[in-house]
């Protein structure tokens, strides 16, 4: 056999992330499996950019989120394999976040959630407890993105920066209504704040709500905190 035409090709776009999947028909998103997800929601949550400031023992009882800017976890798509060790010290993970917005055009909107589904995948085969986070963008997009994940299942959605008019919680609040239309959610991790009124659809659902503070509005309350302690010296 000639050695020349049996070299390997080298994987540059990392198809390895997706080995043993199964897929969506059309876009031929990764399927995460509802064996991935665990059954009860996590007890802390924490930001990946800011893990530096926990202590072990904090982090082995937390999930490591992604609700921070793109370029904080940047370099986990480029070398996923090398953050195994690191993610194994946590409790498990919330899916992966990368920025899906509706006026970006379409395959870029696809591209970044196909990175989102591909990683989720990926650390949840390797047996990592993850609550798929769900984020995209179009509407029209929305079908093939939710094929991907299972129904009956814990799911998680970040609010922090996002409902801040009138005109953002009406779109808030048609999110919700697919999603627990779609998936029939056994609960949503909520992580940052958000009215009660945006979540009656699932409340009417009977779907549990599991609200967690953002690390901003925690450290703001805590810098209130010490001006007020400040001002009365």
């Amino acid at each position: 056999m000639d050695e020349k035409n049996n070299k390997k090709v080298k994987d540059n776009y990392q198809a390895f992330l997706t080995n043993g999947a199964c897929f969506t028909k059309n876009e031929e998103y990764p399927i995460i499996e509802d064996w991935m997800i665990p059954k009860e929601p996590p007890k802390r949550i924490i930001p990946f950019d800011k893990l530096s400031l926990y202590t072990c023992k904090e982090i082995s009882e937390s999930y490591i989120c992604f609700y921070c800017a793109d370029v904080a976890f940047a370099k986990i798509i480029r070398n996923p394999k090398h953050y195994l060790k690191m993610f194994r010290r946590c409790k498990g993970l919330i899916g992966f976040d990368y920025s899906v917005f509706r006026d970006m055009p379409h395959w870029k909107q696809k591209e970044l959630m196909g990175k989102n589904l591909s990683l989720d995948f990926y650390y949840g085969f390797q047996h990592y407890p993850i609550i798929p986070n769900i984020r995209w963008g179009s509407e029209d997009l929305v079908d093939e993105y939710l094929a991907a994940i299972p129904q009956h299942t814990l799911i998680a959605v970040g609010t922090y920066g996002f409902i801040k008019t009138n005109e953002e919680k009406t779109t808030w609040m048609e999110f919700l209504k697919s999603v627990c239309n779609k998936l029939h959610p056994s609960g949503i991790i909520v992580y940052g704040s958000a009215p009660e009124s945006v979540f009656n659809i699932c409340v009417q659902q009977g779907i549990p709500i599991y609200q967690y503070e953002s690390f901003q509005s925690k450290r703001m309350k805590e810098v209130h905190k010490d001006g007020y302690r400040n001002k009365r010296v």
